[in-house]
């Protein structure tokens, strides 16, 4: 392998692994913060730039909280006002985990009975940008009769740890791969002016 190819090879692994981290906008861990109880909401609201993003936070289900069967629970995830994910999941009441609204590129993963991760792509805007989540408990879903709220000792929920990164966009990436291209020319012609 020459000089050429080995900086080369050597820039774009770099490349690569700047293009791989997203930076992290805004992150809290409201663990501490107790148990809300189904129908409630939480919010909250942070300062980012206009841009992609992608938001993972930890779902917790305190007693007996129900995915889909007669005693169904949604939760219902919102950026700015807009729903962007709906589910109903088996947090210790039975029932099926079933994901109702998700956008592409969406990922659920049971940590235990009572814990699920996930991770939402999401898009902010420029200034403040306010994350929204809720539980509801219908006495009607899809034509069908359910139970409707119940008890504090029942349905409660809360959020754990929450990050929000932004993704890098194309053209962050065309940018770095054009930068890339240079160094490649400039040292192709540097070794062509030594000979």
């Amino acid at each position: 392998m020459n000089k050429i190819q080995r900086t080369l090879a050597i820039a774009a692994t770099a490349l690569c692994a700047m293009g791989a981290q997203a930076s992290t906008v805004y992150s809290n861990d409201f663990s501490g913060s107790g148990f809300l109880i189904s129908p409630d909401s939480f919010s909250t609201t942070f300062n980012a730039d206009a841009g992609s993003a992608t938001v993972d936070f930890r779902l917790n289900g305190f007693n007996s909280l129900d995915g889909d069967n007669y005693y169904i629970d949604i939760f219902h995830l919102s950026v700015n006002g807009s729903e962007v994910f709906t589910g109903t999941f088996d947090l210790g009441g039975q029932g099926i985990d079933r994901v109702l609204l998700a956008p592409t590129g969406s990922a659920v993963s049971r940590v235990s009975l009572h814990e699920i991760d996930f991770s939402v792509p999401l898009s902010l805007v420029a200034g403040a940008n306010t994350i929204s989540f809720a539980y509801t408990s219908p006495s009607m879903f899809e034509g069908t009769a359910r139970s409707g709220q119940q008890s504090v000792q029942d349905e409660g929920w809360g959020i754990g740890r929450m990050n929000v990164s932004a993704v890098p966009e194309p053209q962050t990436y065309a940018l770095l791969l054009g930068g890339l291209g240079l160094i490649g020319l400039t040292l192709s012609r540097r070794q062509r002016n030594e000979r």
